[in-house]
Formats: C-alpha cells, sequence, structure tokens
C-alpha cells in the first residue's frame, strides 16, 4: 500500500486528451497520486497537424520532430508525440494509422523506461481501440471514460467516434465513467462499467476559508458582490446567462477565470458589458485566492448532449471554499439539491443568485465544506485502485488453467 491507498509496483501507460503541465482535470490529478508507488507513462494529447489552426498553442508541435521523454515526478514521465494527421475522428482508416505511428512512439518510451510486459493500458480517448491493436498486450486495459467524445464540436463525426467507443468499451477490462449517464450507456456493452464521480484538491481549495489569505490586486479592484466561474470557456459556456446576470443587477460582477477557447466563444458579448471581467487563466495553486473574493460560484453551461454527461470538477473546488454554488445545464449535479441551486433556463440565474447570497450562513456553509471533504481525490483514487484490483484479480482468474 502507499499513501494513495491502493496499487502499489505496476506500470502504468496513460493515453490523454491532455498535456501534462496545462488546466489540470481528472487526468493530471489521479495519475499524480498514482505516481506514488507506481511508474506512470502519460502520453500527452496526440495533437494533429491542423490543430494549431483552432488552437494557436499548438504550433509548438509543428517544432516537436521527434518524440520526447520528460522525466515530471520521480515516478512519472510525460511522452511527447509529433504531430498526427487530421480527421482520425472522421475517418477509421486514418485513426489506425495515427494509431500505428502512435504505438511506435510509444514502443520506444517503454523500452527507454523498460516497461513491465504485465503493464496497465490506461486510456481516455476512443481513438486507442485502434492503438491496442498495435500495443504489447497489457496485463489489463482500463477505460476511463470522462465525456461523450461523440458530441464534441469539430472534425467528428458522431457515428465514427460513437463506434470506437463501442469497441473500446467492450474491449476494456474496466470502464470507469464519471457520469452516471455515462455508465448508463455503456454497461450494456461491458458489465464492468462503473461510476466513479471526479473529485476536488480540498486541500487546496480550502485554503480560501482562511482569513490570512490575501486577495489578488486585479479581484480587490473589481467592486462586490463577485459571480465567478473558473474553467475553460468553450462551446459549453451558456453566455445569455451570463449576460442575463451582466444586465440585471449592474452592482453584480461576473468574474471569468480561465483559457477561452478560440472560435467557440464570442468573446465580444462578454466585453461589452463593464461589470464581466475575464482574467484569463491562473495557476492552479492560485486559485483559492480567486474564489475567496466571490459570493456566488457559477457553473452557467448550456443543456446539450455534451453536459448531459458532464461531471465538473468544480463543484467540489466551489464547495471546498465554502462557496454558495448556482449550476445549469448539468443533469449529474442535481442530485445535490438543495445544497446547491438549480437553474433550468438563463433567466433563473438572477433569482437563484441572489436566494444564494440571501440565505447563506455558518450553517450551510459547513454542509458545503462537509460535502468537499468526503469527495477528494485521496478518496476518489482510492475508490479506482479497487476496482482496478478487482479486475486485475478477474483477469488473473481468466487466464488460470
Amino acid at each position: 500500500m502507499t499513501d494513495s491507498g491502493c496499487l502499489h509496483g505496476k506500470d502504468i501507460l496513460c493515453v490523454s486528451s491532455l498535456d501534462w503541465d496545462v488546466m489540470w482535470t481528472s487526468k493530471q490529478q489521479i495519475m499524480h497520486r498514482l505516481a506514488r508507488g507506481n511508474r506512470v507513462l502519460y502520453v500527452e494529447e496526440p495533437a494533429t497537424l491542423l490543430a494549431p489552426l483552432r488552437v494557436p498553442g499548438r504550433w509548438k508541435r509543428w517544432r516537436a520532430a521527434v518524440p520526447t521523454l520528460n522525466q515530471k515526478e520521480a515516478n512519472l514521465w510525460t511522452l511527447t508525440p509529433p504531430p498526427l494527421l487530421p480527421f482520425g475522428n472522421m475517418r477509421p482508416f486514418i485513426n489506425r494509422l495515427n494509431q500505428k505511428i502512435l504505438s511506435l512512439y510509444i514502443r520506444w518510451a517503454m523500452e527507454q523506461l523498460d516497461f513491465a510486459p504485465d503493464y496497465l493500458f490506461w486510456t481516455y480517448l476512443p481513438t486507442s481501440v485502434a492503438l491496442l491493436e498495435f500495443a504489447k498486450n497489457p496485463g489489463l486495459v482500463v477505460y476511463h471514460c470522462v465525456d461523450e467524445h461523440s458530441a464534441f464540436p469539430g472534425f467528428v463525426s458522431p457515428r465514427v467516434v460513437k463506434s470506437y467507443d463501442h469497441a473500446l468499451t467492450q474491449r476494456a477490462d474496466l470502464v470507469i465513467c464519471t457520469a452516471e449517464n455515462l455508465r448508463q450507456s455503456r454497461v450494456k456493452l461491458n458489465p464492468h462499467t462503473y461510476t466513479v464521480h471526479n473529485a476536488a484538491e480540498v486541500e487546496l481549495f480550502s485554503q480560501a476559508l482562511d482569513p490570512r489569505l490575501a486577495l489578488p490586486e486585479e479581484v480587490i479592484q473589481i467592486p462586490s458582490p463577485r459571480l465567478g466561474f473558473v474553467g475553460m470557456h468553450d462551446a459549453r459556456l451558456d453566455l445569455d446567462a451570463i449576460e442575463i446576470l451582466a444586465q440585471t443587477d449592474p452592482d453584480w460582477h461576473i468574474v471569468l477565470i480561465g483559457p477561452l477557447k478560440a472560435g467557440q466563444v464570442d468573446e465580444s458579448r462578454l466585453r461589452k458589458h463593464k461589470n464581466i471581467h475575464l482574467l484569463g487563466e491562473k495557476p492552479q495553486r492560485e486559485l483559492p485566492r480567486y474564489l475567496k473574493g466571490l459570493a456566488v460560484g457559477l457553473i452557467p453551461y448550456k443543456p446539450s448532449e455534451l453536459t448531459r454527461n458532464i461531471f465538473p470538477l468544480k463543484l467540489f473546488e466551489y464547495l471546498a471554499a465554502g462557496l454558495p454554488v448556482v449550476v445549469g445545464g448539468l443533469p449529474e449535479l442535481e442530485r445535490y439539491a438543495p445544497l446547491i441551486e438549480i437553474a433550468r433556463l438563463p433567466q433563473d440565474y438572477p433569482r437563484l443568485v441572489r436566494k444564494a447570497m440571501a440565505e447563506d450562513s455558518p450553517e450551510k456553509r459547513a454542509a458545503r465544506i462537509a460535502l468537499a471533504a468526503e469527495n477528494s481525490w485521496e478518496h476518489r483514487v482510492k475508490e479506482i485502485c479497487q476496482l482496478v484490483e478487482a479486475a486485475l484479480e478477474r483477469r488473473l482468474h481468466k487466464e488460470a488453467p
């Protein structure tokens, strides 16, 4: 056993949909903790040759003519692959070629690290079902399903991506879903499919409760009450709801923290309001200082097939900071009412924000903090490890003569 409370001495190949050093999500949080007692090879997002046209930061991948292996922690390495061909989410033959190329980079990195033959293959990407054709036969296949990938905008064929997802679900020894809706649509394909919700780095975000913690200067300059959203600004964001809040009461100031995804958000709609403040992305360790300055935490998403299957990390982060929370477009969070306020329509937000601020109390704050404490990453990783250990046991019995 390790201080993560689970797996020990395993080699884990993680195929991620995010680079290691971007804003941390469940992928980095989980692998960071698993690396305390295991070795992790974290394969960063396999970007395509067209990615820089949509995400300017991806130009650096064009400079990566060869795969790069970097040690980030004592037992964790990242593999940055060169760019692959576009349209893999639309054309299976392109995806198969991409995964064959990616498998060569991965095999090289595994040889550098002398990975064990019974390594764990842990993927967040449905496209990885083709990678398994070329990978050295792993000891266990884990599909960690955190999104309905077929619902993403861009160069995506929903039918093709769903076929990848279904095939990977059937191939996996274990499927872990972050939302119950994701589990329900996959458990018929694989009985070993479980729901494990996202969590929060509770110890970090509870720093917002410390009276000695100073607010950032840019927050001090914004009048209160401040209503805040922390996260990726993309197509999920309900701009109607944000604008209605800004227009309802000019004394309310909406603070938006996080990167803005080019082409998915009409930035001009937000910037025309004097009481909407776009502060950009902030380091994870600085976020408690920003949350401390808020009166209400917002999760204003538009109802869609994508948000129907989302369980956002920021819920428990807000609660760990003691904040009242108003959410919309996220059926997975309705189980936490009345501890949080649920908006059905953009027009509901002003009433619910007023209610959240008026009814806040030390007792409600204590209840929010207690719920967050039950939903830390330490708890989640232990739960995940128990599922992995059970899957390893099943595999062992299955292979026994």
